[in-house]
């Protein structure tokens, strides 16, 4: 089983570095393409969107397709358009490349939500989950890694990226082939155990009656707490690189220190919810990481010291790591096996929605402003009512 969780941290990870190299290297693709920071968020958005429209209609199929063969074909779509986007040369080709990848985005979680939904069991949830959501940081560390060696020219990044995929793409299947054909998980014996160790007892039509409302309730929570992470993937370059003034090659360094330390302390975190269980210990990670990192994100806009500003990023992007493994494994707690692919397609659609919100409004802020710091101010506040949120989510559903 701990085979599963590599081969979903090798996906995760390959998959985020294709979705956040572009943002990682905005700053040099706005010079180089003579785009405006508010032109190059409007049309962030607009790529945006096409994750949307993918969610609403192929989420219906995740529970029904193969779902290793389902993650190898996103794998070669995402770097193909990875590789349409180093050879675009206008906005139009640009536009077709990146719609592509993110018409393939959204499903990247819910895959590996509904797999471990399939192979572990419920004190598992967490440890599981954050060891392929570590995916991201480290997909996001390798970006600027990628950038500060080959001497940031993003379209050399963008193929390197796709050459990556690719390969991982091959790797993958051959995994498959070798270890997980033929070892189908009993969907429906898993369900009823799931069910019992979630506190649902038999009663799972009463959570149906209230699906919309707590879905709801997950979808906002969700959204205001991707809305940082949209801020981090898309925008953080561009405080570090625009803002601050430092090169590609000692943020490199500093990203990889975050890398190592957010994936230590995210791990660890996994295994404490899952010690507490439940949904209590889902949702006590996230008061442990939200909190600390919106007023780090507030006092990096307090401080006037560029190693002050860059330290106190530093943390709050740390700590809003150790409360990530609560994003899907709350999903994994209280959505029943059956649902979890088709709720994971609706509730993955607040990462385009938060991605479109927080490219065009930072957008706009630079563009006016001439300044990130606005942004970050937003973030924050974002944080406390997604924190509020997942807190109504735990009271809603235990009284259910």
């Amino acid at each position: 089983m701990h085979r599963i969780s590599l081969i979903c941290l090798g996906f995760t990870t390959i998959s985020f570095i294709q979705f956040s190299l572009f943002g990682t290297a905005l700053p040099i693709i706005v010079m180089d393409l003579g785009i405006g920071y508010d032109l190059a968020g409007v049309l962030m958005a607009l790529w945006i969107s096409a994750s949307a429209i993918a969610a609403l209609i192929l989420s219906r199929y995740i529970d029904k397709v193969n779902i290793f063969r389902f993650a190898i074909l996103e794998l070669a779509i995402l770097s193909i358009s990875s590789l349409l986007t180093a050879f675009s040369s206008n906005l139009i080709m640009l536009s077709f490349a990146r719609i592509l990848l993110s018409f393939s985005m959204p499903f990247i979680w819910p895959i590996c939500a509904k797999i471990v939904s399939m192979h572990y069991v419920s004190n598992r949830y967490g440890y599981s989950t954050a060891l392929y959501n570590i995916g991201s940081m480290i997909g996001l560390a390798l970006t600027y890694i990628i950038m500060a060696l080959i001497g940031s020219s993003w379209r050399i990044s963008m193929i390197i990226a796709s050459i990556l995929g690719f390969i991982y793409a091959i790797v993958m299947f051959s995994i498959w082939r070798t270890f997980i054909r033929g070892k189908e998980v009993n969907v429906k014996v898993r369900s009823k155990d799931v069910g019992k160790s979630n506190g649902l007892s038999n009663n799972i039509s009463k959570l149906k009656r209230d699906f919309v409302k707590l879905g709801i309730m997950l979808f906002a929570a969700f959204f205001f707490a991707l809305y940082t992470w949209g801020f981090i993937v898309n925008w953080l370059s561009t405080f570090l690189i625009y803002e601050l003034k430092y090169d590609y090659s000692y943020v490199a360094i500093y990203m990889v220190f975050i890398a190592i330390v957010a994936s230590f302390l995210e791990i660890n975190a996994g295994i404490y919810s899952d010690k507490v269980g439940g949904l209590e210990g889902k949702v006590r990670i996230l008061y442990m990481g939200l909190i600390p990192s919106a007023i780090l994100l507030l006092s990096t806009v307090i401080s006037s010291n560029s190693l002050a500003k860059m330290i106190s990023i530093t943390l709050s992007i740390i700590m809003y790591r150790i409360a990530t493994p609560s994003f899907w494994s709350i999903v994994n707690e209280v959505i029943p096996i059956s649902y979890v692919g088709r709720f994971g397609a609706i509730y993955t659609l607040a990462g385009p929605f938060s991605g479109i919100a927080s490219s065009v409004i930072n957008g706009y802020i630079v563009a006016l402003a001439n300044s990130i710091k606005y942004g970050i101010v937003l973030s924050a506040i974002l944080l406390f009512l997604s924190t509020l949120l997942y807190s109504i989510v735990k009271r809603f559903y235990k009284n259910k």
